[in-house]
């Protein structure tokens, strides 16, 4: 995900898989599943809620009714609204990351491959889990400290990938980019394709003209054309 947020958009529809999966355990423990459906649904509406109306602007009153849940069944899941925000951003960048991570390990050691492999894995994030996403982006800032921080190094992390597979692909003669003023061009280029690839979460629709699939490769070839590289051969 990239550095800058992403402003809300006020005509997303609600998506019901907005959340990533459930996790099956905390912190390596088991967890009830009537218990976790119960903090995914709190975390599914809970990111809607804030899509909707923001952060700052929804109480945990707000929450409860519309998860129709009592003040205590909440708090038996999370301690503060700040601490619901906290497990929805990092759970989004987590995901993402993971997903980043195994495209990766899938991909082809040609820096071309590996580039539309992580373009597509992204795009994918934010078509699958929209709601989910544009939170995480547009939210992380009301933080407190440390956790602002260290998402801000997470999310710096994640551009990382990007830049790698870019620094690799210059390195290999595959890729070829202007240099940048003082800035690496890897980047300035990472953060351009970054911030591409994420508003995507604010215009696709899952019932429109195209699928997911097409906007991945769609992405992909444009990323490449970005920093340089040939179209895909035939």
């Amino acid at each position: 995900m990239k550095s800058p947020t992403s402003p809300r958009s006020t005509t997303l529809r609600r998506q019901d898989d907005a959340a990533p999966t459930p996790r099956e355990t905390e912190d390596g423990v088991p967890v009830d599943r009537r218990r976790n459906n119960s903090r995914a649904q709190i975390k599914r509406i809970s990111s809607e809620l804030f899509f909707r109306h923001g952060y700052e602007a929804t109480s945990i009153r707000t929450i409860v009714d519309a998860c129709g849940l009592t003040p205590a069944a909440f708090y038996n899941h999370f301690a503060t609204k700040e601490a619901l925000l906290r497990e929805i951003v990092e759970e989004g960048h987590e995901t993402v990351g993971r997903m980043m991570a195994d495209a990766l390990q899938a991909a082809s050691d040609a820096p071309a491959d590996r580039l539309r492999a992580i373009v597509s894995a992204y795009v994918r994030f934010h078509t699958h889990h929209q709601v989910f996403a544009l939170v995480a982006n547009a939210e992380y800032t009301s933080l407190p400290e440390p956790h602002l921080s260290v998402m801000r190094t997470e999310r710096v992390r994640l551009r990382r990938i990007f830049e790698e597979v870019i620094e690799g692909g210059l390195s290999a003669g595959t890729f070829a980019l202007p240099a940048v003023g003082a800035e690496p061009a890897a980047k300035i280029a990472a953060i351009a394709i970054g911030d591409m690839c994420l508003r995507v979460a604010e215009w696709y629709r899952s019932n429109g003209a195209l699928s997911s699939g097409e906007v991945e490769r769609a992405y992909a070839e444009y990323a490449l054309r970005l920093v340089g590289a040939g179209p895909r051969s035939a």
